[in-house]
């Protein structure tokens, strides 16, 4: 999955403005009971959207190795209107009221890209094996 988001990440970002993309990091924490299931849905749904949303640059889930309920998500949008578009796709609205009993809590942080002009060497190395 990594390889494939990246060079969708490679393509897309050297077209987009740091301006235009909508870059956050989602910190979720999941109930001990349901993170397997979690686990699952975020997993397909990042592979989804990135499959099936042309303004959706990456989802890219991930889970803390010593606090296996805290995840966090790495989501990159073309704009505020790609992530609209994404709030209502069927794959994103089956997640979103298929895990809602799951979650404890969710923050989503607004990031600023620091280094747009290498963003999209991020996973390059992998993308290439």
């Amino acid at each position: 999955m990594a390889a494939a988001v990246c060079a969708v990440l490679a393509l897309l970002t050297l077209e987009a403005k740091a301006e235009e993309l909508l870059v956050r990091i989602a910190e979720i924490e999941v109930y001990p009971e349901h993170l397997e299931a979690y686990l699952a849905a975020a997993k397909t749904v990042g592979a989804e959207s990135v499959a099936k949303e042309p303004g959706v640059v990456c989802i890219f889930p991930m889970q803390k190795k010593e606090q296996p309920t805290q995840i966090r998500i790495v989501e990159i949008y073309r704009g505020e209107a790609a992530y609209k578009a994404h709030l209502e796709t069927p794959h994103f609205k089956t997640y979103k009221e298929g895990t809602l009993h799951m979650v404890k809590s969710l923050h989503l942080a607004p990031m600023q890209p620091l280094d747009l002009e290498h963003m999209n060497l991020i996973f390059k190395k992998e993308a290439g094996k």
